[in-house]
């Protein structure tokens, strides 16, 4: 009895319920930002003027001297020459593996730098804007198989910028593998060093992702600045060329 009392309740309440019939429909726009509002908080504006200003001053201090303009480019560039060069060099000061070896060799994606750095003076704005990104370099350990088959992807990409690898590409395969100067071993025991955006599969790396990783402690920008600052303070002009690195077959 009681359950035939709730059903009757609940029908009532379904079959009392207004219905409501859709008679009008207005859409208006609503502007979140004024436009035509130009006032300046002058009070906040004094207030961040001499960071402003700092920044501004730090961002365009010369850094160092280029002979060439470097640029990006496949399958090798001057641009990616110097990225891996110098990450490569200041790696090695930072990077304290225990069992004493160092990177081999290293590689990273042309998609990642983002801007050419010009002929003559190169501020630590043109860096800030070449690698905009906060990537860390690691260094992961790897046999030589592996490494054949990183070398065989990047040339089916027709390249990417390294450093400390050679080799030739040949119908999308890379061929004449050598790592410091010396054949590729496939049953050796390599260090690459990249940044940890590839590490983790990043730009198709997929094949990277559980590769035993080290830290370097060290930013991509932070390493390419410390370089620069080096040569700069050395008075030294960075001159950058194309030495064939990465081949394509004749």
């Amino acid at each position: 009895m009681r359950i035939l009392t709730v059903l009757s309740i609940v029908l009532s309440v379904i079959c009392c319920r207004p219905t409501y019939t859709l008679q009008k429909s207005e859409q208006k726009e609503y502007v979140f930002t004024d436009t035509t509002f130009s006032g300046i908080d002058s009070t906040l504006d004094k207030f961040i003027q001499p960071y402003r200003e700092k920044m501004v001053g730090e961002m365009n201090t010369v850094l160092a001297e280029s002979e060439n303009a470097l640029e990006k480019g496949l399958p090798e560039s001057r641009l990616g020459n110097f990225v891996s060069d110098a990450c490569m060099s200041e790696s090695e000061k930072m990077f304290y593996p225990s069992d004493n070896h160092q990177a081999d060799f290293a590689i990273f994606n042309t998609g990642g730098l983002r801007r050419s750095l010009p002929k003559g003076k190169i501020t630590r704005g043109d860096v800030f804007e070449l690698m905009p990104f906060e990537n860390e370099l690691v260094v992961l350990t790897m046999d030589g198989n592996l490494v054949k088959k990183i070398s065989n992807f990047i040339a089916s990409k027709n390249g990417a910028p390294v450093s400390g690898i050679r080799f030739i590409i040949k119908n999308k395969t890379a061929t004449d593998i050598f790592i410091q100067g010396k054949p590729l071993d496939t049953l050796g025991t390599y260090k690459m060093l990249t940044s940890d955006y590839l590490a983790n599969g990043g730009d198709s790396f997929e094949l990277l992702k559980d590769v035993p990783r080290e830290s370097v402690n060290l930013k991509v920008r932070d390493a390419l600045i410390q370089y620069l600052t080096k040569s700069g303070n050395e008075k030294k002009i960075i001159s950058i060329n194309l030495d064939g690195r990465i081949s394509n077959a004749q």
